[in-house]
């Protein structure tokens, strides 16, 4: 195998789409030889943002953050047994929404509060007994943390209605008692365990979607290839590392440098080359995942990464005659 040309640089490259590099600038270069005056470094080129794939937006309808005790201990206990529990505490009653009749029981002439999940709008509350019950929307908190309430109150006392609320996001189905007992709650929550499930598969799926579009946004923004515009008379030479590239070939106007998988979790190595006219002119380059595309024809480009005895570097060498 050809011997290889010695040079020494420490460089990280910007980061860019799903690939974490760093640019970190050259470091001295007394460590080993010098690098041939024919060498030039190669430049990242940072493309613009409007080219890479926008984040997922979250879910909406997250009233309760995972990190709640009460509802990771109901969801365990619902995907255990297909039961999902009433969390109840002195401050309030909590029902799992959709899983469970929830009934309010409240005392005569005093006010019961029924929170619903922060974000949904009420649209509308109707009582089957107007009459003795009454009921009014209030709220709590501003902003995205803004929560609905709906106030209700018995006149009587041994009277029993029912309710439905209905908002932006859901239908709430609700049984009111009024009694002076011990069973009485001032407050009534909910947890919505059917939607933290279907919040979970659809990050998946965001998640999922997200790497077709980034597939899809690579694809884009390489060019159309006609075959026998295809150049692959490359060699490949070097170390045996992870960054190793798969193949190098060029369209007649660029250079395309194929990178493995493992580019992904490992330092990205700095680019030189020797141009095609042998001058050290500067030269750019961009990261289009899996690819270097080197925006001028080479003959010779070195990816190097590490310093001294931990320098680890790969030569390209294109192997054809020029065209």
């Amino acid at each position: 195998m050809p011997s290889q040309s010695p040079l020494q640089l420490v460089v990280g490259l910007v980061a860019l789409g799903a690939w974490s590099v760093t640019l970190a600038g050259c470091a001295s270069l007394n460590q080993t030889d010098a690098i041939p005056e024919d060498l030039a470094r190669a430049v990242p080129v940072v493309e613009p943002a409007g080219d890479i794939a926008p984040e997922p937006a979250p879910a909406t309808g997250e009233l309760i953050g995972p990190d709640d005790p009460d509802i990771q201990a109901a969801m365990k206990a619902w995907k255990a047994n297909g039961e999902a529990p009433i969390i109840r505490k002195d401050e309030f009653v909590q029902y799992p929404y959709g899983l469970t009749e929830a009934v309010v029981t409240c005392q005569p002439l005093r006010v019961c509060d029924i929170e619903l999940e922060a974000g949904e709008e009420i649209l509308n509350v109707s009582l089957g007994d107007s009459n003795r019950w009454l009921a009014s929307p209030a709220f709590s908190g501003d902003g995205e943390g803004l929560t609905p309430h709906v106030l209700v109150k018995p006149t009587e006392l041994g009277i029993a209605t029912n309710a439905v609320i209905t908002t932006t996001r859901r239908t709430y189905y609700l049984g009111l008692v009024s009694r002076t007992d011990a069973a009485h709650v001032r407050r009534v929550k909910f947890y919505y365990p059917q939607d933290l499930v279907q919040q979970a598969n659809g990050i998946f799926r965001a998640n999922a979607m997200q790497r077709k579009q980034d597939q899809r946004t690579t694809i884009a923004r390489l060019p159309r290839f006609a075959p026998e515009a295809l150049n692959f008379n490359y060699q490949i030479e070097g170390d045996d590392v992870p960054w190793k590239p798969v193949r190098a070939f060029d369209d007649g106007t660029h250079v395309y440098i194929q990178m493995p998988q493992a580019m992904r979790v490992t330092e990205a190595p700095a680019l030189l080359v020797q141009t095609r006219t042998g001058d050290a002119a500067l030269v750019n380059y961009r990261l289009r995942q899996p690819y270097y595309v080197v925006d001028k024809l080479f003959e010779t480009a070195l990816l190097i990464t590490g310093v001294g005895k931990h320098q680890e570097r790969v030569t390209i060498r294109r192997a054809g005659p020029q065209r």
